[in-house]
């Protein structure tokens, strides 16, 4: 699990704490137990600043290490902290309709701070790929894909053989390769190199990847949480991710 999303999870995990708390602050209030309610605001005053301040804290350490989910996630963050800062004093004031209201306001300002950040710091589990993959793709790096067989020379081959196989399957159009370069080194050469080993930023060694030209795909279309690769789905068309990975699939 990578850092974002454990601090995502402690982040929803504090915010929750943080509305069971007030919401049974204001259940006292509204049924009218004044009494019972300060005598829990007296022992706990510390509670509230710790609630609010971790709240805070941790929202924008996920913020933080997960740039992706944008400026709109910390807007939204601060107004729910907000709100809740507004229940609290209301609260203290024993304005119960004031304090429900920004209770309420606080958990839609949440609700929709989470439905921003999920599907960006969770793309591969929320979010399904548009076109069917084998279910071969995607697999670890660390589990062989079927028919991941590396391109080799056969230079060495069947001469009979190799005109057959010509004939029969031809290669890839040079055009295609030389797209796919321009592609790769405007894209991916930052972390795999040119030749496709330099490992930048934990990227794996293309000459010794074992996925197959579909994993390569689906690779390429939906990014890597663990490996911090983006997803080209948006950013590349179609035609465009399959010229980077039958170029890739050259780099032996």
């Amino acid at each position: 699990m990578s850092a974002p999303v454990l601090l995502l999870s402690l982040h929803t995990l504090l915010v929750c704490v943080a509305f069971l708390f007030f919401g049974y602050k204001l259940m006292l209030l509204l049924t009218g137990r004044q009494e019972p309610l300060r005598q829990l605001r007296a022992r706990t005053r510390w509670a509230d600043s710790v609630l609010l301040g971790t709240s805070l804290l941790s929202g924008l350490s996920v913020w933080a290490t997960a740039p992706a989910i944008g400026l709109g996630f910390l807007v939204l963050l601060l107004g729910a902290v907000a709100l809740l800062l507004a229940c609290v004093w209301m609260l203290r004031r024993e304005s119960a309709y004031l304090a429900v209201g920004n209770l309420l306001g606080a958990v839609v300002l949440y609700s929709s701070t989470l439905y921003l950040t999920l599907p960006k710091v969770l793309p591969n589990q929320l979010r399904q790929p548009e076109t069917a993959a084998p279910s071969a793709s995607g697999r670890a790096e660390a589990t062989a894909t079927p028919d991941a067989a590396a391109p080799i020379d056969t230079a060495t081959g069947n001469p009979v053989q190799l005109a057959e196989d010509a004939g029969s399957a031809p290669a890839a159009a040079p055009p295609v390769l030389a797209a796919g370069n321009a592609l790769y080194t405007q894209n991916c050469a930052v972390c795999h190199g040119s030749d496709g080993r330099l490992g930048l930023n934990g990227a794996r060694d293309l000459t010794k990847s074992n996925l197959n030209a579909a994993g390569r795909t689906y690779q390429v279309a939906n990014g890597s949480i663990s490996k911090k690769m983006p997803a080209f789905q948006g950013k590349l068309t179609e035609e465009e991710i399959q010229q980077v990975v039958e170029y890739s699939l050259t780099l032996r």
